[in-house]
């Protein structure tokens, strides 16, 4: 499964014994767990924002996720995929959003996420 940067926010903010944290849990619990590197700025962002320890915090997440790294193939189907987003009227689908989804289909993987900007998209799941 491949996480959206929202799904890994939520896990820092609610803890282990939250229901968001159980429901996240019970669909990631049997597959590897994957994010884009392009989410490691993002991640170290929030965590400057929340004085938490960027360094300690990614490190501990590369202990149990899988890192993909950019592409010029992940970063061309990018373009096309916020393209044809933004044309059926998601105006806030960014950039990072198409990379992030770029990333999972590159790999066969289906996006978890709690934006509402992937709503329509087949392969993501929307909390």
């Amino acid at each position: 499964m491949f996480l959206d940067t929202s799904i890994i926010i939520e896990i820092f903010r609610s803890g282990k014994k939250s229901e968001t944290f159980e429901e996240i849990y019970e669909l990631i619990k049997d597959d590897p767990i994957f994010i884009s590197a392009i989410q490691i700025g993002e991640i170290a962002d929030w965590c400057l924002k929340n004085n938490i320890n960027p360094e300690k915090r990614i490190s501990k997440l590369k202990q149990i996720l899988n890192v993909v790294p950019l592409s010029e193939k992940i970063c061309l189907e990018e373009s096309k995929i916020k393209h044809n987003i933004r044309k059926k009227g998601t105006k806030k689908f960014s950039l990072i959003d198409g990379i992030i989804l770029s990333s999972a289909r590159s790999i066969n993987q289906k996006l978890l996420t709690m934006d509402k900007d992937f709503r329509k998209i087949n392969d993501t799941i929307v909390l």
